[in-house]
């Protein structure tokens, strides 16, 4: 009897255990994933720096214009001249530019604009062909600044280069500020008048806007002749 009721307690013990049930294993685990999405706003290339040949007075004057960045230089810099509508391509060291009615002035500026880039030697434009710098002498001055142009940003230490037809190729290159002269090149240009020669010297100065002047000294008592000024900002 005693081995019946043992028998029966651990039956009894065994059905419990087999009817129990583990909670650990049914708690169930939520995992939340947070997705941070960052809106990002295009942001346009930088512009780039041209120099454009404008005539003012009778004379070809370079300056410093900004335009959206492009591949195709030419016609940017033809768009800056305000020939935005003008077609221009390039073949073989020449531009044949599409403006019929160009202006004398007009060809002088875009001969000089377009010739400064290695690739273009000269240019068809206006009914007239292979142009170059050669056949606008007349607009150019006694002293030319082509490097830099006005409205330039350079560094603390820079070039300035362009042409000169004056006597014995010898110029003064300066900068001035304030009125004061805070630095003085004198430059032999590669030919005196009546030719044309080129110049190249290097200036150097602090921070700050300034003018680059360069002038031929008067034989007689050294007073600048042909002077030309171009307006830059040092950056340093």
């Amino acid at each position: 009897m005693r081995n019946c009721l043992l028998v029966l307690g651990l039956a009894a013990l065994l059905a419990a255990g087999c009817g129990s049930t583990d909670t650990a294993s049914e708690q169930v685990t939520t995992v939340t994933t947070v997705v941070t999405t960052t809106a990002t706003t295009p942001v346009s290339p930088a512009p780039m720096a041209l120099t454009v040949f404008k005539v003012d007075n009778g004379l070809l004057r370079p300056e410093v214009v900004h335009v959206p960045r492009t591949t195709a230089v030419a016609a940017a810099a033809l768009g800056a001249l305000g020939l935005g509508d003008a077609g221009v391509t390039i073949a073989d060291g020449t531009a044949k530019v599409t403006l019929g009615d160009a202006s004398q002035d007009q060809q002088a500026e875009i001969v000089y604009t377009l010739t400064q880039f290695s690739t273009i030697r000269q240019v068809d434009v206006g009914g007239r062909s292979g142009l170059s710098r050669d056949d606008f002498r007349r607009y150019v001055p006694a002293i030319l600044i082509e490097t830099p142009a006005a409205g330039d940003r350079v560094p603390s230490r820079f070039h300035v280069s362009g042409t000169a037809s004056v006597f014995e190729a010898t110029l003064v290159v300066q900068l001035v500020r304030d009125g004061k002269v805070i630095a003085k090149q004198t430059v032999t240009a590669s030919e005196g008048a009546p030719g044309r020669g080129t110049f190249d010297t290097t200036l150097h100065a602090t921070p700050g806007d300034a003018a680059v002047a360069a002038f031929s000294p008067s034989a007689a008592d050294g007073s600048p002749q042909h002077e030309v000024d171009v307006a830059v900002t040092v950056t340093g």
